[in-house]
């Protein structure tokens, strides 16, 4: 570095005609030595139009040189004097909306600070160079001379001493095999030079191939060396956030990102300082996962749990999925102060989405494992994994249901409540999130059970009671639209199981308690299906159902699930008839509904609402308006945009609910004609807006919403199994109501209407449970080939096919519980033929769809076992 008293001498780059002219009588103008040469000649100050790639500008970086602009020249040459350089010299302003990147702004000022920190002569200080550019050219000089500005050996290829560093070609042909052989050294493209001075990675350029002669490179990965994530940092602060994610893009096939990098850019999107880059962020977490997943190595596993954490909290990796969630879910606030805005809601679905395909390639990893050492008699399983330490806390996992799965689980089941609430995108896609990170989860758990020759029935058959009682609000076609979108088949078939249990419960057919089987399903709920639907057999019986469960209510309905005191099915005692029935369970609603939102009683599910105020049960001003009785405030809410007239309250009660519960003729007529998309069956407990007009005795609201909704309200029962009509006690009053729909026939035909109809529902529904249990039971343990729906269990495969499947086989005693399962079900498709001639009559004839179909499978499985036990 020269001394900073010496003589200036000048050189310039970029300038031409008149601007050029211009420059060169003010430096005359000025005490300096003005060098006019277009190559670099070793000057002290290099006056630079904009940031490039010229030799000039290069060689005065590699040599540590001010690199100033124009205006240094011009406001010296108007003081009579040189100035102060500091604030003339590229990179100590970077601009941001210049076609120039901050990294060729800032190279002038970071190599100068570097070199005279150091005391280093040069950027090149040291190196012994080759140049393999063809001798003569104007290249080739060129680059010698930048190589020789900061302070590097050159040599020919010719006369090349030993102890060469680098080697540098322009020939991209050239094998860098043979110049290793040849020079002992690496070999770099000439563009890594350029890409050294500005960015300082030249390291992550360095070729090495393979010692075939393919194409192919076989690259090093390290830690980012520090002077580049320096570099990174200074683009953050200085809000450069789309050069410093292109950096971490172009360094990523060699470098593992540090997680402050990305911890820094993750803090900036949270706070809605980057708008347009959270898909490339999001490339370069996806890279990360292909190149480097969790079980490369535990240092992988450990960096994968340190990013998965807030960045300003740093809690642990389950804080920050739960706060993620809940923010998405319930709109809570943040772990820490964020603003709401676009950039934050389209950030954390992308993190909950990057953490599923995190998940699931785990499991798949795993699976893959298991699969490949099948035949071994020792499976390895790794002692640590991302899943066992986010949901487990990284120890045994003996016990599916810890604090978070069930957390997770109430979340999976609220979302879907909120999706089939409204049709909002963001809500539909958390639903579809949290449903596809609890089928990785369990298919984890279930991996690792099989591992261990747990027996997993048991566990998932308590799992699948949980989600049913869970879902006792759904509606049948909101539970068939739940179940089929589960991602696991395991968790198909036993919620479906549950589900169809405790249709079983709501009939009166008791069910056994033993696990789930082939057996079981032919022998006992093929039989009970039919019972479901059978009128005649209905008669003189008073249906019952469990209605919603909650408190001591569930325990009950749990220890039927699994099967405890099967009696209880027939002997349950029904609730006293009271004369306001419906108003007290209305009250009660409310007060759990109140209740359910406090922290002590429901701390995985505390809905605060901020898109409309509600007060302590949830109720917003729709809501209050109907209940008052505020026609015009309802009205003038309703002309609002954005306005849901479908909201409900913490219990589920919307304002058409509450005012055909209070009699507010004038509120349900200006609702009805104001908004066409109100729902007439919304349901609470089965109670609809009808039911709670028709039992508080407001006729003229019943007439309104049967013109509106027709005779299907009618059909609608609540969970003791009334219907509308029930509550009507005058012969003249229903007569009236039946008019209004013009309906032909007296009430009794009404009902019989709705009855069929009702068990027309129950069984097509109990068709689609029957049938994915059936489906999903025979493609996990691949019963028959063409019922492989979804491969998921391999290794399972393999494990049950290394023996011959022989009747012998299955009859004999096994200790292993997969196997003892599967000897019987191999023993019930010896028996199949037998079996499926006891087909309930009114099955065969209904003409329902699922049934249909249910029907149809049943006669390929038959065809199936016969082939099956053709060729065994």
């Amino acid at each position: 570095m020269e001394d900073s008293t010496q003589k200036r001498i000048i050189q310039i780059t970029g300038f031409r005609d008149k601007e050029k002219e211009d420059l060169t009588k003010l430096l005359l103008k000025l005490d300096c030595i003005f060098i006019k040469s277009k190559q670099y000649r070793n000057c002290t100050h290099l006056i630079a139009k904009h940031a490039c790639k010229s030799e000039k500008y290069l060689a005065a970086c590699a040599a540590g040189k001010w690199v100033l602009t124009k205006d240094y020249i011009i406001n010296s040459a108007e003081s009579g004097r040189w100035l102060n350089e500091t604030t003339y010299e590229w990179g100590y302003k970077i601009e941001k909306d210049s076609h120039y990147s901050p990294q060729m702004q800032s190279a002038p000022r970071r190599w100068r600070k570097e070199l005279t920190s150091t005391g280093a002569p040069g950027a090149f200080h040291r190196w012994k160079v080759v140049l393999l550019v063809k001798e003569g050219s104007k290249g080739r000089d060129s680059l010698a001379r930048v190589l020789n500005a900061g302070k590097a050996q050159v040599f020919l290829p010719s006369n090349s001493p030993s102890g060469i560093t680098h080697v540098i070609s322009s020939d991209t042909n050239l094998s860098a095999e043979e110049a290793k052989y040849t020079f002992e050294a690496p070999c770099y493209p000439v563009q890594c030079l350029v890409d050294f001075l500005f960015f300082e990675a030249m390291k992550y350029n360095c070729i090495k191939l393979a010692k075939s002669t393919g194409s192919s490179t076989e690259v090093k990965n390290t830690e980012l060396p520090r002077n580049v994530c320096n570099i990174i940092e200074i683009l953050i602060e200085g809000q450069f956030f789309a050069e410093a994610v292109e950096e971490l893009i172009f360094l990523q096939s060699h470098y593992i990102p540090p997680i402050c990098l990305l911890h820094a850019l993750l803090s900036n999107m949270l706070q809605g300082n980057i708008k347009t880059l959270i898909d490339r962020y999001f490339r370069v977490l996806s890279v990360l996962l292909h190149l480097h997943p969790p079980w490369e190595s535990p240092a992988m596993l450990s960096y994968y749990l340190k990013f998965f954490q807030c960045p300003n909290c740093m809690k642990g990796t389950w804080s920050f999925v739960e706060v993620l969630i809940r923010s998405c879910l319930f709109s809570e606030s943040f772990c820490h102060p964020i603003p709401e805005g676009v950039v934050s809601k389209m950030l954390k679905p992308s993190l909950l989405t990057f953490l599923f395909k995190l998940m699931k390639s785990e499991v798949q990893h795993l699976n893959h494992k298991l699969y490949e050492e099948a035949d071994s008699q020792s499976l390895k399983v790794p002692e640590q994994a991302f899943l066992l330490e986010t949901f487990w806390s990284g120890n045994e996992t003996s016990v599916f249901f810890t604090e978070p799965i069930i957390m997770l689980l109430d979340w999976t089941v609220y979302s879907q409540k909120q999706k089939f609430r409204s049709n909002d995108a963001f809500k539909n896609e958390m639903a579809y999130l949290l449903i596809e990170i609890l089928g990785a989860v369990v298919e984890y758990w279930i991996f690792l059970g099989l591992k261990k020759d747990r027996n997993v029935i048991q566990h998932m058959s308590a799992l699948g009671n949980y989600v049913a009682v869970s879902c006792d609000d759904f509606s049948s076609e909101e539970l068939k639209s739940f179940i089929s979108s589960l991602s696991s088949s395991w968790l198909q078939m036993f919620i479906a199981e549950s589900v169809f249990k405790k249709l079983c419960l709501q009939s009166c057919i008791s069910i056994s308690p033993e696990p789930l089987s082939l057996q079981k399903m032919v022998c006992a709920y093929l039989p009970a299906l039919g019972k479901v639907g059978m009128l005649e057999s209905r008669k003189g019986q008073k249906r019952k159902k469990l209605g919603h469960w909650v408190g001591p209510d569930s325990q009950r309905a749990l220890k039927m699930l699994t099967g405890g005191d099967q009696n209880q099915a027939t002997v349950l005692p029904e609730a006293p008839e009271l004369k306001h029935s419906l108003s007290l369970k209305r009250l009660q609603k409310k007060r759990e509904g109140e209740l359910s939102c406090s922290k002590e009683n429901c701390r995985s599910l505390l809905p605060k609402m901020h898109f409309h105020k509600t007060n302590l049960r949830g109720e917003t001003a729709l809501h209050r308006a109907c209940i008052n009785n505020q026609v015009e405030k309802l009205i003038l809410l309703l002309s609002l945009p954005g306005t849901d007239i479908n909201v409900k309250d913490y219990a589920g009660w919307t304002p058409l609910h509450e005012a055909c519960n209070h009699g507010n003729t004038v509120c349900v007529q200006e609702i009805l004609q104001r908004c066409p998309e109100v729902d007439l069956l919304t349901q609470v407990d089965g109670v609809t807006p009808l039911h709670d007009a028709l039992s508080n005795g407001h006729v003229e609201i019943g007439k309104l919403l049967l013109q509106h909704g027709g005779s299907v309200l009618l059909q609608q029962r609540t969970s003791k199994g009334k219907l509308p009509l029930d509550y009507v006690l005058a012969p003249q009053i229903k007569e009236d109501l039946l008019a209004v729909l013009q309906v032909q026939g007296s009430t009794e035909d009404l009902h019989a209407q709705a009855e069929e109809h009702f068990y027309q529902q129950q069984i097509e529904f109990g068709s689609f449970l029957f049938g994915r249990m059936l489906l999903n039971f025979c493609s996990i343990f691949n019963l028959f080939s063409s019922f492989s729906v979804f491969k998921e269990l391999t290794h399972l495969h393999e494990r049950l096919f290394t023996s011959p499947r022989t009747c012998k086989d299955a009859t004999s005693v096994h200790t292993d519980w997969i196997m003892d399962l599967y000897a019987r079900d191999l023993v019930t498709l010896q028996k199949l033929p037998s079996l499926l001639k006891e087909i309930p009559e009114n099955l065969k004839v209904f003409p329902g769809v699922q049934t249909q179909a249910l029907l149809m499978t049943l006669k390929t499985m038959l065809d199936q076992s016969e082939t099956f036990h053709g060729t065994s």
